[in-house]
């Protein structure tokens, strides 16, 4: 099995918290089936994610679709983001919250 293919189970975690935030009635925004795969990506075993944003969009993310992805996610509380001061071009550390942090 490939190091960036995410386990059955995580995955199924994963679209369990996408579907029950969606089902939340306080949800803001619905989130659209492709973050379930945007985080399937990103995290496929562990919680923390430093993989660049144009690597991402090799994968075959749209890079506007991913921007506004990830802005989603982190908005419902799914992803927190660290960005350290560092040189443009390095990654940035993205952390999961399952189930997502309220704020």
């Amino acid at each position: 099995m490939s190091p960036s293919r995410p386990t059955a189970p995580r995955r199924r975690d994963i679209e369990a918290a996408i579907a029950a935030y969606n089902a939340d009635q306080a949800a803001r925004l619905l989130l659209p089936p492709e973050a379930t795969r945007l985080l399937a990506v990103m995290f496929p075993r562990g919680s923390v994610c430093q993989r660049g944003f144009w690597s991402l969009v090799a994968l075959g993310f749209d890079e506007r679709a991913l921007r506004a992805l990830l802005r989603a996610l982190t908005d419902a509380g799914f992803l927190t983001k660290d960005e350290p001061p560092r040189p443009r071009g390095v990654a940035a550390t993205y952390h999961l919250h399952l189930p997502p942090v309220r704020r």
